[in-house]
């Protein structure tokens, strides 16, 4: 029988038989399991602390790559009491105990866990864990069932590794990711969504030097030292990127190129940006895409017959702007929306 020498020694100070002992302890373990899943944090006398500690999303690079790994929930156990023992509150609102039995409760079962404790006696909690002795070394195990309770929210997120790349033309550099504490997987989603299109673009345009970050792509581009007044300007099959008498749509062919400035998760913060850069003179058009059933939209400009002229339009534009946008081709004929955003 498992916990027997708890139930005897429960059974023992409380004065009832081993049957109705092993219901309240079966019980008392089962109200832990909750308590623990509803406030994060749980405190028994005779047993020590368990806390639930979120760990954010992970960025690793070495030769090979980029490795990111997801965020997720682990339980921690401490041998010493955080706070105040939560026996008593378990037993009352848990186990609807009076007051008075409940108090008489957790006094026992203190005396009981601080002996197996010391004795080192294994102690199995369905849905929690298990202490036992293992290789001399007394310790708590959290059961894998809890670990994939705590982390069902990230459930099916896998290790992300991202190769570096050299190739290209034009050099590339990335800014340092900001993440806001994740809380659930889109957010995750959002700051893997520009990798994951560039491995796998699915509509209408193929990213030719790009290198996504997190919410928005933050590529640079090396410029040269050019006056702007001594660019040649720049033809674009009568679609103008100045907001001045610019036609609502762009009709991209296959082969043209094209410059994306920034990729959102969200619509509304997509057409939000694109107002702003319409405000500041630049047309800019909203192309929604998406990746594994997850929705991102991103901001893009302008209409160029070969990869130079995009490079020398890019070399004209503020640096607040041209610092986080990179070139696609065109790679099927679609056509964008300047004011409805699709």
């Amino acid at each position: 029988m498992k916990n027997h020498d708890l139930i005897e020694a429960l059974a023992g100070l409380l004065d009832i038989d081993t049957q109705e002992a092993g219901s309240l302890l079966k019980g008392f373990f089962s109200a832990m399991v909750t308590e623990l899943l509803a406030a994060q944090k749980l405190s028994i006398k005779g047993l020590g602390s368990f806390t639930v500690t979120s760990i954010p999303l992970k960025k690793k690079s070495n030769t090979s790559g980029i490795t990111y790994t997801p965020p997720c929930n682990k339980l921690t156990f401490d041998s010493r009491i955080s706070g105040t023992d939560d026996s008593v509150r378990i037993a009352t609102l848990r186990l609807l105990m009076n007051p008075v039995v409940a108090e008489r409760l957790a006094q026992s079962l203190a005396v009981v866990f601080a002996n197996a404790v010391k004795q080192q006696k294994e102690i199995q909690i369905n849905g929690l864990g298990l202490f036992s002795l293992e290789q001399g070394l007394y310790r708590f195990i959290p059961e894998c069932s809890l670990e994939e309770l705590l982390n069902r929210e990230y459930k099916n997120l896998e290790e992300v590794v991202l190769p570096h790349h050299d190739t290209s033309p034009v050099r590339k550099e990335s800014k340092k990711l900001r993440y806001a504490l994740p809380f659930s997987v889109f957010i995750f989603a959002c700051a893997v969504l520009p990798f994951l299109y560039y491995w796998q673009p699915e509509a209408i345009l193929s990213s030719s030097t790009a290198k996504p970050a997190e919410n928005k792509v933050t590529i640079a581009v090396q410029r040269e030292t050019i006056p702007v007044k001594k660019l040649p300007t720049v033809a674009m099959n009568s679609q103008e990127l100045s907001t001045g008498g610019v036609a609502d749509s762009v009709v991209l062919e296959k082969g043209d190129y094209i410059i994306v400035l920034e990729t959102f998760r969200l619509e509304r913060t997509a057409l939000k940006e694109q107002a702003r850069l319409h405000s500041k003179g630049l047309m800019a058009y909203v192309w929604p895409g998406s990746v594994n059933g997850v929705q991102y939209y991103r901001i893009v400009t302008g209409k160029f017959l070969n990869r130079n002229e995009a490079l020398t339009y890019i070399k004209s534009m503020p640096e607040k702007i041209a610092g986080s946008i990179y070139i696609q081709q065109v790679i099927k004929k679609g056509i964008l929306h300047g004011e409805k955003g699709l």
